[in-house]
């Protein structure tokens, strides 16, 4: 790639080097002002600097400043910050009273800034939030608590992934997922496996422990995103771990475990209800009432197969960590591990992590660190979870006159009975069908801080993550699926190495004028490599080998690798604390595309007046009033693999190996770019005990990356283009509010709802459908389900009625049309934290709506009498057996029992339901033993818990949950695919008990 002079000139200053200077260590405490109460997590730095750090358990802090240094600021989220003037001495204790927040320092991208002087759009989680939620992904215990960011829980499939968006879907192709940060290192978060096909994918973000992380920074227009340029035009979800800090060593241990059921069920009937509903079915067509007397019922057989495939999943969790430090270095160090057992049998993932943080001061102006990080994942997983052979779809068309095991023991074949959709026994899938995955994630950052000069800091940071995943798919010889045996063995191994340089210069002139400039220069290169290979015929169940397979089928393996080169500069300038300027400037190179346009430019400019601080404001009430705007143009490169011109190895001919083009090139292919503008406004009453944020978003991504046809003379039928335009826009509010203070109880209320728009804007292929049920459209949401409209029951007749689009007499896939979108046009969430002396309760509600849910699992479970070979098609569910049309002008939904194919369309609205819902997410009731008690046990504090997870959900939806969804293989999925429910596991209620405890 060839650099432009002017980014040269820019790598080379962030090399310069110059005379050091002399530093001083000040110590001290931070507490209560009102009792004296020591204050974990105090912000303490150097004025219009980077340089800070947090007060251990015991308030303690300990920090390096350059001698010219005459201030500390000192804040804590819930009080006033207080300047501290510095004298001779070097120790201090600070004590704060409870009030102002505006000083809070948070993390952005590339360094810190005061809350007061943000001119973008960010939010902040610290640990307190996260903590309060036990879950294997941190995602999860972020859910409802940030206007903007969607995160849908797809399966209760342990370690499954999760999907997030930040202000709506913003391509097709390419990935819609944000950018994760991980103490300044993006993190792999993508879908690697190759057993995707129907089936709920690993998550790898769950490679992370919870319990190590500090806080996490969502950053959310472009303003704030652009700093990372191509790799931001999703947001960008910064999360920073736990350090260490001077003082005595603290260890923290923590512990929980849970039991999980599924919180709702679709019922199905019993046996005698069975036959009779068959028997209706036949009679309303003239068979006879008694056509399906065939079907024994005598036996006394009636399956409830909710109790054969599910049972309560129990989860561990053990969090140990260690930190301190003294006034040279300082350390935390942890360990975790995590066993979770689904509620469906045949389910579970294990995970067991380490990690250590490092900064050790080589002298006064010079300090490096380390963060080392190694987890390992076990993922257990059904096979098929979401397609005719699923566990849930079997299970739900299971005959309940037919037993799981027959009187030897042996699983029974539901071809041995009365039904014609179950193809094979659930618990036999669920039990000896083999899917299993192991992650392993090593990711290690290093990064030498130097002080070049006073207010001028270079920092360089190297770091290597390496991500290894195994997969291994066996379905048994004697199987309906594969009677022979079928095994897949799958790897994907990848490396990524980052080098990040930076200078930052922070000064502020004559009192009033701020400014914060940072300067940099990154390289990124990835490299992977995978393999895939399968077999069928199998002589024993004993192996999974594809070596003992009699015919291999496929063997294959290649390697990829792209590597990107950045540029970026910021300036942060604020005016007299009233006027705030932020301007920034990123530059990409990406090896992903064509020759021609490699490189991409991504300004973004953003600005912020401080009402309230202006000399004619005098509303003493008012703690904050902040206008905010701001425009940004973001990227995305996020596709697949690199898309210029490849050949092909293996072109033999005749036993010659030869080679062969593979992929047409398109020199001019480029980034995806969304330019998105942003207005908000900050609000606070009563030194921010009220305080209220509303944002107005316009998002537009262009030039989408997506396949075009060509003409079949290049030897090739399609090519990449950037074609296409999605528009994203929508309101964001939130409020917080102490509502009430006192000196025994508080209660603190918080409530957020985001309203979401999405369109195509243009498009190529205008009308494509995709998979059975969407279809892309100018005009409409990128997930825009496509299907054969239901028109009801005929009163009279007791018929489904159906549109016929043509008017052919036939109601087929020619019949189909716009059905609704299945993007949430709003969500949000409420919570509430009480506290009283010792004890704490927090209850979090999350809710969505606007979207709609194609349920296709109905087609099974929902049975209107269809037969099929003469037996019925499947079970059917207590509510149709209670609503079905029994008489002429009977009023209903639900059409008369028939035989015959008319009354049912599996690809119809006759599922189609509305996706609303409501839900607790999080009860939770705490006691902390008081002091007196935990100090006899030798503790500094024990914490104990009982919550709940997913306590109830208000829905119409007649699934198991209106959150889940089936199509999540890939980021083109997740994009276009959403909104359908097949055989998909529901969440899980979650009752845990824990403790945290320090010594």
């Amino acid at each position: 790639m060839k650099l432009p002079n002017y980014l040269i000139i820019c790598l080379l200053m962030c090399f310069v080097v110059t005379a050091s200077y002399s530093q001083r260590v000040i110590t001290g405490s931070v507490v209560d002002q009102d009792t004296q109460e020591p204050l974990l997590g105090a912000n303490v730095v150097v004025p219009n600097s980077t340089q800070g750090v947090v007060t251990d358990f015991d308030g303690n802090f300990s920090i390096d400043v350059p001698e010219t240094t005459t201030s500390l600021e000192v804040s804590y989220i819930g009080y006033e910050s207080k300047t501290v003037t510095l004298t001779e001495k070097n120790e201090y204790q600070i004590s704060l009273s409870q009030g102002e927040v505006l000083d809070e320092v948070v993390v952005v991208g590339y360094g810190t800034q005061s809350e007061k002087d943000v001119s973008s759009s960010i939010q902040t989680i610290k640990n307190d939030d996260v903590a309060k939620i036990p879950t294997s992904s941190f995602e999860n215990t972020i859910q409802g608590q940030t206007p903007g960011v969607n995160i849908a829980a797809s399966s209760a499939t342990p370690g499954a992934a999760v999907n997030v968006n930040i202000r709506g879907v913003s391509s097709i192709s390419a990935s819609s997922q944000p950018l994760f940060i991980v103490d300044g290192v993006p993190l792999v978060s993508r879908n690697n496996s190759a057993l995707n096909s129907n089936i709920q994918p690993a998550n790898p973000i769950a490679d992370i422990s919870p319990s190590d992380i500090e806080s996490i920074t969502i950053l959310k227009d472009a303003a704030a995103a652009s700093i990372y340029g191509s790799r931001g035009a999703n947001g960008v979800i910064l999360i920073k771990t736990k350090r260490g800090s001077q003082g005595k060593t603290s260890v923290d241990v923590g512990y929980y475990t849970g039991f999980s059921t599924i919180t709702n069920t679709p019922e199905m009937v019993n046996s005698t209800k069975f036959k009779e509903f068959f028997n209706t079915a036949a009679e309303f067509d003239g068979l006879g009432p008694d056509y399906f007397d065939w079907i024994d019922t005598s036996n006394g057989v009636n399956t409830d197969i909710y109790d054969e495939i599910l049972r309560t999943g129990i989860t561990q969790n053990l969090d140990v960590s260690v930190s301190g430090g003294s006034e040279k270095t300082k350390f935390y160090l942890s360990g975790n591990y995590f066993d979770q057992e689904g509620i469906q049998i045949g389910q579970g993932f294990k995970r067991l992590s380490s990690r250590i943080n490092l900064d050790h001061k080589i002298s006064d102006n010079l300090k490096v660190g380390t963060t080392t990080f190694i987890s390992r994942g076990d993922h257990e997983r059904t096979i098929n979870e979401n397609d005719e052979f699923g566990v849930i779809t079997n299970a739900q068309g299971w005959d309940p006159t037919a037993p799981i095991f027959d009187e030897d023991g042996n699983y029974t074949n539901p071809f041995d009975y009365n039904t014609w959709w179950p193809l094979e026994n659930p618990v036999y899938i669920a039990e000896e069908y083999v899917n299993t995955s192991r992650s392993t994630r090593i990711q290690s950052s290093n990064f030498i801080e130097w002080d070049l000069v006073p207010d001028l800091t270079f920092r360089s940071a190297f770091s290597l993550e390496y991500s290894n995943f195994v997969e291994e798919s066996f379905v048994p010889v004697g199987s309906n699926k594969a009677p022979n045996g079928e095994a897949i063995f799958a790897t994907y191994e990848e490396t990524t190495w980052q080098w990040e340089n930076t200078l930052n210069y922070n000064k502020i002139f004559g009192g009033v004028h701020a400014f914060d400039l940072t300067a940099g220069w990154t390289l990124q290169e990835t490299k992977a490599q995978f393999s895939d290979q399968s077999g069928v015929g199998f002589a024993t169940n004993n192996t999974a080998s594809i070596s003992a397979a009699g015919t291999i089928l496929t063997s294959t393996s290649g390697k990829n690798q792209f590597g990107l080169q950045s540029f970026f500069g910021r300036t942060n300038y604020t005016f007299d604390n009233r006027y705030i300027f932020s301007f920034t400037l990123r530059a990409d190179g990406s090896s992903r595309f064509g020759e021609d346009n490699q490189y991409g430019y991504f300004p973004s400019g953003s600005v912020a007046w401080r009402l309230n601080q202006e000399d004619f404001f005098d509303v003493e009430s008012i703690s904050n009033l902040k206008f905010r705007a701001s425009y940004g143009i973001t990227g995305n490169q996020e596709i697949s693999s690199n898309w210029v011109g490849t050949y092909s190895l293996n072109a033999n001919y005749d036993g010659t190996p030869g080679t062969a083009p593979n992929r047409l090139q398109n020199s001019d292919l480029g980034w995806e770019q969304t330019k998105q503008f942003n207005v908000g406004l900050d609000f606070g009453m009563f030194n921010q005990r009220v305080s209220f944020t509303a944002d107005y978003f316009n998002k537009q991504t262009e030039d989408l990356l997506l396949s075009a046809n060509v003409s079949g003379l290049t030897g090739f039928g399609s090519v990449f283009k950037n074609i296409g335009e999605i528009q994203n826009t929508g309101f964001e509010f939130s409020v917080n509010a102490g509502v009430i203070e006192g000196d025994g109880f508080n209660w603190n209320t918080g409530f957020n709802i985001s309203f979401l728009d999405n369109e195509i804007k243009s498009l190529l292929n205008d009308g494509e459908i995709i998979g059975r049920n969407h279809i892309l459209k100018e005009g409409e949401a990128v997930s825009t389900l496509f299907l054969i409209e239901y028109n009801g029951v005929d009163p009279q007749t007791g018929d489904a009625l159906f549109t016929d689009v043509n008017g052919d007499g036939e109601i087929d896939f020619d019949d189909r049309q716009i059905a609704g979108s299945a993007l949430p046009s709003y969500f949000g969430g409420w919570t509430n934290n009480f506290s009283y002396k010792g004890f704490s309760l927090t209850a979090n509600f999350q809710f969505s709506g606007g979207n709609k849910i194609f349920n296709q699992s109905r087609h099974v479970y929902d049975n209107f009498g269809f037969t099929r070979s003469g037996i019925p098609y499947a079970n059917i569910s207590e509510r149709v057996y209670n609503n079905y049309w029994r008489e002429p002008g009977q009023i209903t939904d639900v059409p008369r029992p028939s035989t015959e194919a008319g009354q049912l369309q599996r690809f119809s609205s006759q599922f189609l339901e509305d996706g609303d819902y409501i839900r607790l997410k999080t009860l939770r009731l705490g006691y902390n033993i008081p002091k007196n008690i935990s100090d006899k046990l030798g503790l500094s504090n024990l914490l104990l818990y009982v919550q709940g997870q997913n306590v109830f959900t208000i829905t119409d939806y007649l699934g198991f949950d209106p959150e889940v969804s089936t199509n999540t293989a890939s980021q083109g999925d997740l994009n276009v695919l959403q909104g359908e429910d097949f055989g998909t596991l529901g969440q899980a209620r979650t009752i845990t008990i824990g403790l945290n405890t320090s010594f």
